[in-house]
């Protein structure tokens, strides 16, 4: 039996995978503190339990708002809502998050200098996403002129 993959089940996949993350990212939250003494005890460098600790949450609260904003653009692409500006105003959230993830790692090579990966890695992907709403707004500015246009 050959199943057949359609967008309608792709995009189902992706709200059920949003889902799953959003769950995952609130469970960290009990976990932060267990991971940081784990690291302190396995980095054999000066313990940085604390410091971590507060990156680690604001990443999380940071990161669980920008899952909630995908999770809302993807029910607008399920409600056939593509190029609205709900859609922008959630890529401009999501990046601001990637940026502010990016701002507290960046702090953090302070104590670690391997935070600078993290911090990098999330201003590119800040910067990915303000492009993609730029992208997404002017196809917004051009809709809306093309449905005033008789």
């Amino acid at each position: 039996m050959k199943l057949k993959w359609t967008s309608d089940k792709s995009l189902l996949l992706s709200r059920t995978l949003t889902i799953v993350v959003l769950v995952l990212a609130a469970a960290m939250l009990f976990c932060i503190p267990i991971i940081t003494e784990w690291y302190d005890a396995v980095s054999g460098q000066e313990p940085i339990h604390v410091v971590l600790n507060i990156a680690l949450y604001l990443s999380d609260i940071i990161g669980i708002a920008a899952v909630w904003m995908l999770y809302r653009m993807l029910r607008n692409l399920a409600r056939e809502q593509v190029f609205v500006e709900d859609n922008v105003r959630s890529f401009r959230v999501i990046s601001w998050c990637c940026f502010a993830v990016a701002a507290i790692w960046l702090v953090l090579t302070y104590w670690r200098l391997l935070a600078f990966f993290v911090a990098f890695v999330a201003a590119f992907a800040g910067l990915i996403l303000r492009v993609m709403k730029n992208l997404l707004a002017m196809a917004v500015d051009l809709r809306e002129e093309n449905d005033y246009t008789i």
